[in-house]
């Protein structure tokens, strides 16, 4: 990584730096002195209630506006439903129908029933079950402290608690302390201390005084968030009320979160020396950092404590910077970065994330694609995508989607890849598949889709056949067997770049045609629709995709009638007898499967698709068609398939067909197959004795016991097999008439 000496860029003077860089906080600030320690208390102080303008509001409609919950009738017997709860009827009712009718009491009838049933003690438990919690606020926005003691116990009796936010007293106060900066109430205890500013803090001094650890740092945190919102004042005014020697303390206490440093300072590893790392520059590239300037940088990235928690002084430097410097510098010290547990120290790992660029996410992508799940779980792995995800390039989107359908770690790289693609695409106002529809590259093919590379004496075109395979041709037009290696009177920059160019090329379009096409059966599988114009410009415009628009049928529909179509040698439409077709602006485009065609269509389509001597990506035309005996569409089972004997790789085969294995069973065998259908349902294929994880040559044969359909991925009711579309039964029966050989 060290530059050689021609490449570097001479240094700045101090007068050009940020001075945070020249002289950071560590280099003048005394050390950490032996804390103060005092034994306080807190006064005893009646409950206080306070409101955030829109809390109360917000609070009061809840139950109704987020949660579902209807109102009780306007004539509703207060007085029976009181008695309902008073003689413990409402202990029988389903949890939902309870917290119906409790919130009827708390927020709509006269507010002494609702006082009443707060200070029934049998009911407090309700109100820790999901969505109790809604309730419960509403009932403390409109009874105050009378709510409070149930509000106390959800508290400290659920898991986290939302209650207490208006509530101030000592007691309150020691909950938000043990809960500041700790999952999963850190943005409750937070939203206190904003709330109540300097009347927190002052029920908060003693125990940011007591004797150092845990509570004391989370009370130090706290009143440093108060000193943040507030002003420093407010924490020192604070602690007046308990004498002059709690004052001088917490005066003393670092608020600003420059100065937070630990005590001893991390020191530079060896890997990390300025001298051995590329040179950060400022902006405009012309000067870069001096050794002592990146030093501090790299003190900063020290002291950072995540992706998401970095150094104050960070962000107040990075503007001064070359963005391009700065992602290189930090792909080096990825590239010598040894952390014993992370993928990458949490300074590291900022740096990629929020320095990386698009040359930075092609690197990375590389590494985090073959990541296993092991590697990924142990080292926090997911972080990574953030840089793809933060990016937000066409380029690092493609990362994106190849992470979330190739990367090895399908547990969790995939599925975090996938919600990230997802947010991209709704900031976009486009879904998914949308947007990976827009994704697909042009390689810089012009719109006939060819390329000229450039030997500096002689020239060469390069294009692809409807096949996608590469070919070459000369200046002259004549085709070539393959692109010549540079030779000695080539140019010597030129001639090896454009080689590298076509090996480069040739392999990203091979990718990229074997995920279109599988992309695209999917999409004759489940119905997917395109717009006229998205048709036109994703295929037919596009220098690449039209060669696969053209080996398959398409359907228009508009105003209720269906027409069949082809995209022709020169990129116009034609219908199944080869006449001129006008797609309609409004028109609805899909690729038909065999089953809405029908046999005829499939036979005429057939023979055009045979004159032209056209090969399909992937069966269209010719796919295997399958349909349900009527008694299996009334049955929620497919008995034709049960008590048959199968090869466990045939089952195991599924998986590359869109099945998913089931979870790991006792004794580590998978005994299910299971595949989600367009609409949501799924098919469940249940074998024995099981695939053993470990060894799954030892049950090598297996007996399907039951393949089944049920609503949704986790829900219990049985489907009988009739509901299906016709297309999915199909596919369904296809594969697995396929998985057992047949």
């Amino acid at each position: 990584m060290t530059q050689s000496p021609t490449d570097r860029v001479p240094e700045a003077p101090e007068s050009a730096l940020p001075d945070l860089l020249v002289n950071p906080p560590w280099t003048r600030l005394p050390g950490n002195r032996e804390p103060a320690v005092l034994k306080l208390k807190a006064p005893k102080e009646p409950t206080v209630v306070r409101w955030d303008p829109e809390l109360r509001e917000n609070w009061l409609k809840g139950p109704y506006e987020e949660y579902g919950f209807q109102p009780l009738p306007e004539d509703t017997d207060w007085d029976e439903v009181a008695e309902t709860f008073a003689d413990g009827r409402a202990l029988s009712l389903e949890t939902r129908e309870r917290l119906r009718l409790a919130a009827g009491l708390l927020l709509q009838a006269p507010p002494e029933y609702g006082e009443k049933l707060l200070a029934d003690e049998r009911y407090w438990e309700t109100f820790t079950h999901y969505p109790g919690h809604s309730v419960l606020r509403g009932a403390v926005a409109r009874h105050g402290v009378a709510a409070y003691p149930a509000a106390m116990y959800e508290a400290k009796n659920s898991r986290g608690f939302s209650a207490l936010a208006p509530f101030l007293d000592a007691d309150v106060a020691q909950i938000m302390i043990k809960s500041f900066d700790v999952w999963p109430n850190a943005r409750e205890a937070a939203k206190w201390f904003r709330l109540h500013g300097q009347d927190a803090a002052r029920l908060t001094v003693p125990d940011a005084l007591r004797k150092p650890g845990p509570k004391r740092r989370r009370a130090e945190a706290a009143l440093r968030l108060v000193a943040r919102v507030h002003g420093r004042d407010a924490i020192v005014e604070a602690a007046r009320c308990y004498g002059e020697e709690a004052v001088q303390a917490i005066a003393e206490l670092r608020v600003d979160p420059l100065e937070l440093l630990p005590d001893p300072m991390p020191e530079i590893p060896e890997e990390f020396d300025p001298e051995r790392l590329p040179q950060v520059l400022l902006r405009g590239r012309e000067l870069a950092l001096p050794a002592a300037a990146t030093r501090h940088l790299i003190t900063m990235l020290l002291l950072t404590q995540g992706c998401h928690d970095p150094y104050a002084g960070l962000k107040r430097v990075e503007p001064a910077l070359d963005p391009d410097s700065l992602a290189e510098f930090a792909w080096a010290l990825y590239e010598v970065d040894r952390h014993p547990r992370w993928w990458a120290s949490p300074g590291v790992q900022y740096a990629l994330i929020n320095w990386g660029n698009d040359e930075t996410a092609d690197r990375l992508v590389e590494q985090v694609v073959g990541w296993s799940k092991a590697f990924v779980w142990d080292c926090n792995g997911t972080t990574a995508v953030l840089l793809f995800a933060r990016l937000g390039t066409d380029s690092a989107l493609r990362h994106l989607h190849r992470l979330a359908t190739k990367a090895r770690d399908a547990k969790r790289i995939r599925p975090e890849a996938q919600w990230r693609l997802k947010q991209a695409a709704e900031e976009r106002g486009l879904t998914p598949e949308q947007l990976t529809d827009r994704l697909v590259p042009t390689f810089g093919l012009s719109a006939d889709g060819t390329l000229v590379l450039d030997y500096g004496p002689r020239r060469f075109i390069v294009g692809f056949d409807e096949q996608l395979k590469p070919y070459v041709t000369d200046e002259s037009g004549k085709r070539r067997k393959t692109l010549p290696k540079p030779g000695a009177k080539d140019d010597p920059q030129l001639a090896p770049a454009a080689h590298k160019r076509f090996a480069d090329l040739k392999k990203q379009v091979k990718q990229v045609a074997a995920e279109r096409i599988k992309l695209l059966e999917q999409a004759m599988v489940t119905g997917r629709e395109w717009t006229a114009e998205e048709f036109r410009s994703i295929f037919v415009d596009h220098p690449l995709l039209w060669h696969l628009a053209r080996r398959l049928v398409w359907a228009a529909t508009t105003e209720g009638r269906t027409t069949t179509f082809r995209v022709a040698e020169d990129r116009t439409l034609a219908d199944v007898e080869d006449e001129a077709f006008a797609l309609p602006e409004d028109a609805r485009i899909t690729l038909p499967h065999p089953v809405t065609l029908g046999e005829e269509a499939v036979g005429a389509w057939a023979q055009v698709f045979a004159d032209y001597e056209l090969i399909q990506p992937f069966p269209q035309l010719t796919r295997p068609v399958f349909t349900l005996a009527e008694q299996e569409r009334a049955q929620g089972r497919l008995e034709r398939f049960e008590g048959r004997t199968v090869h466990f790789g045939r089952i195991l085969g599924l998986t590359r067909r869109g099945w998913e294995l089931g979870e790991k069973e006792t004794g580590g065998f998978r005994r299910q197959v299971t595949k989600m259908t367009p609409d949501e349902r799924h098919v469940m294929v249940s074998f024995e004795p099981g695939i053993r994880v470990i060894d799954p040559e030892q049950y090598a044969e297996q007996q399907i016991e039951q393949v089944l359909l049920w609503t949704g991925r986790r829900s219990g009711e049985q489907l009988p097999f009739g509901e299906l579309d016709p297309v999915t039964a199909s596919e369904i029966l296809a594969d697995l008439t396929a998985a057992l050989g047949e």
